[in-house]
């Protein structure tokens, strides 16, 4: 024990003399989580620009663009007298969709004859997209169930039963967790740890090329501490801190500020965060054991945890990609703790079923650490090699050899 706290106290005065480390294990987390808790603090995408082409110009097509601008989705920013128009309003980026009313709208309407509305959107911008295309169909759904229910109102059917007649099956949904669409329930959520996760890997393969590196003696931390176990664990729990430090600092503004529910239970997110943290630094270690060079190192880490997000099932369901996205979905630390972050916050997942996830990140910790130590333990044996052969040709009177 003394070891590893004489191993701790040397590495926090590392890191004080290296503003690298500073700014890696403190400054930059905390200013991209502030900053991505601002881009999300609306939650909601709402008044998205859309240009109408109403070609009708009744009352029936008046009423249908007064719903649409009163729906919270969208706005009418602008109306076009053709579609071509419409067409240079999105190009432009000054609206986000066009709804084509046609002509004769309102007369094939009261004939029953089904007229068309249309809505143009640009989804390759696909929650922009999917807004304007909600929106707009809510509008158009609410204005033609309204005139069909007039319209047998007229024809002598009572309330009741024209509202029946015009909606003969009804449908009720019902949005299980996150029903506003919430943005900061949906993304925010798992961009912050998926930010932290590259920050502690990278953190951690500059903190280790401190003393592994190549011109550094590398015997000399485990020499300190007592043995490898304590030299590793001296070296890595200073930044578990730090790095839980700010993942708690972001749970208090998405949990508090923010407003993101809280449903289960805090000893189990707390376990998954240090497991999470802990699987990441020793990717980062990991990674400049196998090299020996910063540089590579961090670009093998970029390589790994950079695009780590499309690889969580956040946007894209594990369930549909390829077996070979899945397998290496499940050897993310990520996708194992957003899981259970996911599970804890939002649905009050029972413990039997959340506290596989955790189980999965110790996995995935053990068999890090244990690569970690023997990669080390090989470097430490490959130096022992080395030094013997020096003395031995001090020994036999070669200091010239000894020397190179």
């Amino acid at each position: 024990m003394s070891g590893l706290v004489t191993a701790i106290q040397r590495e926090f005065r590392l890191i004080r003399r290296h503003p690298a480390l500073i700014g890696l294990t403190v400054m930059l987390p905390l200013a991209l989580c502030v900053l991505l808790a601002f881009v999300f603090r609306s939650g909601v995408a709402t008044n998205l620009p859309v240009a109408v082409v109403d070609l009708d110009r009744s009352s029936l097509s008046r009423q249908v663009v007064r719903m649409l601008d009163a729906t919270p989705d969208v706005e009418v920013s602008a109306r076009a007298d053709s579609l071509p128009e419409a067409r240079s309003l999105i190009l432009s980026g000054r609206a986000r969709g066009a709804l084509l009313l046609p002509p004769g709208f309102e007369r094939d309407a009261l004939r029953g004859a089904r007229p068309e509305a249309v809505i143009f959107y640009d989804n390759q911008h696909m929650s922009a997209g999917s807004v304007v295309a909600r929106g707009a169909r809510n509008a158009v759904t609410a204005a033609s169930g309204g005139l069909s229910v007039s319209l047998r109102e007229a024809q002598g059917a009572g309330s009741l039963q024209a509202t029946a007649a015009a909606q003969p099956v009804p449908l009720q949904t019902h949005a299980l967790f996150n029903p506003a669409l919430d943005y900061v329930d949906f993304l925010l959520a798992a961009l912050m740890p998926a930010v932290i996760q590259l920050m502690a890997a990278a953190a951690t393969t500059y903190a280790v090329s401190l003393d592994f590196g190549p011109g550094r003696h590398a015997r000399v931390l485990p020499r300190l501490a007592g043995g490898l176990l304590p030299a590793m664990l001296g070296k890595l729990l200073p930044y578990t801190f730090l790095f839980m430090l700010i993942l708690g600092i972001s749970d208090i503004g998405l949990y508090g500020w923010l407003g993101v529910p809280l449903r289960g239970s805090l000893l189990l997110m707390g376990v998954g965060a240090a497991l999470f943290i802990i699987a990441c630094q020793l990717i980062g270690a990991l990674c400049f054991l196998l090299t020996r060079d910063f540089a590579r190192a961090v670009s093998f880490v970029g390589v790994i945890l950079a695009p780590a997000l499309g690889y969580m099932g956040i946007g894209f369901p594990r369930e549909a990609m390829p077996p070979l996205a899945q397998a290496w979905s499940a050897l993310i630390p990520g996708t194992w703790y957003i899981q259970l972050r996911i599970d804890q916050s939002l649905r009050a997942t029972p413990m039997d079923l959340s506290v596989w996830p955790v189980l999965y990140l110790l996995a995935i910790a053990v068999a890090l650490g244990l690569i970690v130590l023997l990669r080390l333990d090989r470097m430490r044996s490959a130096l022992a090699r080395a030094t013997a052969r020096t003395a031995r040709r001090t020994a036999e009177g070669d200091p010239a050899r000894a020397a190179g």
